[in-house]
């Protein structure tokens, strides 16, 4: 009982340093954040800090490391080189998982976020997609990989708009949108 009190401790404090990390990033990039400040905002002291964290850069790859991870899960459960019912799932939970994170994605994918982790998401959903997308269709590695980098990056564009503007758009038609975009190309809009 008394380790289950500590655990929740842990990933009390844990939030709270990473709800304070992504406000104090809304307004400047996390180079200018220190330490002192984050113990400031989340009210706990130094030690604390330094109990889970080095400083305030583990922290964000942290973060960073937990989105990274979820999103890998999400990927796998889809072969997304096809347009089937099992994609347009796979791609509304993670749109999903967006939404539900809407603040700190906001953050990790603006200018104020670390370059480092926009291409980690890019090079996760990329080679997922290319290894899908080769192994499906008959065309050439190098072909299947100027196709992903291009449909993965309109992708990412489109759910930092979305984000952007406040997720006017449910999931669902989000996920409609980008598959569309994924799959038929602009020519899925002109019929």
């Amino acid at each position: 009982m008394k380790t289950e009190k500590i655990d929740r401790r842990i990933k009390y404090t844990k939030m709270l340093l990473k709800k304070s990390l992504v406000e104090l990033m809304r307004e400047q990039p996390i180079s200018k954040i220190s330490v002192k400040m984050l113990c400031e905002a989340a009210d706990i002291n130094r030690s604390t800090f330094y109990a889970h964290y080095t400083d305030q850069d583990d922290l964000l790859k942290q973060v960073e490391q937990e989105v990274i991870a979820e999103l890998k899960k999400h990927l796998s459960k889809d072969d997304f080189s096809k347009h089937t019912a099992q994609t347009m799932q796979s791609l509304n939970q993670i749109l999903d998982y967006i939404a539900k994170n809407s603040d700190l994605f906001k953050i990790l994918l603006s200018e104020n976020g670390d370059s480092t982790f926009h291409r980690e998401i890019m090079f996760l959903a990329q080679q997922k997609t290319i290894s899908d997308i080769h192994n499906d269709l008959s065309i050439d590695a190098r072909t299947s990989e100027y196709l992903q980098c291009f449909a993965v990056t309109g992708a990412l564009s489109i759910v930092q708009k979305w984000l952007q503007d406040g997720m006017v758009e449910s999931t669902e038609k989000m996920t409609e949108l980008i598959s569309k975009m994924l799959f038929k190309g602009t020519s899925a809009f002109y019929s």
